[in-house]
């Protein structure tokens, strides 16, 4: 079956780069986990760990370990938060917004030629596209 075939490549493939450290528009090299961290920070004018944690599906002490990377890297910054006492906002500096711009212009590539194959599909075919999606999720929590 060639979608399984290809699935597996899929994900072999991102595997593989995701073990490699890249620039994203600065001198810094991040991982995928570095800069997909970003990418949701950005996303947010500020974020919690926990936030952060269910957003990227990881654990807060995970969050933690890239939190601390970023931080020593200059590209986000915490500060207190002014609406609970032990809770932390996370946010990036001017230098991570420039790694989120850089990262968000390599997305929005990919996605607008996703968009175009998307909006030719039936609204069956894009439900059928969603279960897809949904049961090789599904399948990767049971592994």
């Amino acid at each position: 079956m060639h979608f399984l075939e290809d699935t597996y490549r899929l994900i072999n493939k991102y595997n593989q780069k995701t073990k490699t450290a890249k620039q994203y528009g600065t001198e810094d090299f991040l991982y995928s986990a570095e800069v997909h961290m970003i990418e949701i920070i950005g996303s947010y004018e500020t974020i919690t760990t926990t936030k952060l944690a269910e957003k990227l599906g990881i654990t807060k002490g995970a969050v933690s370990q890239i939190t601390r990377k970023l931080l020593e890297k200059k590209l986000i910054m915490k500060i207190p938060s002014n609406e609970k006492v032990n809770e932390v906002l996370i946010l990036l500096t001017d230098k991570g917004r420039m790694v989120y711009s850089y990262h968000r212009s390599m997305h929005e590539r990919m996605l607008r030629k996703i968009d175009l194959i998307i909006c030719d599909l039936s609204d069956e075919g894009k439900m059928a596209l969603d279960k897809i999606i949904q049961v090789i999720d599904e399948s990767l929590d049971d592994m």
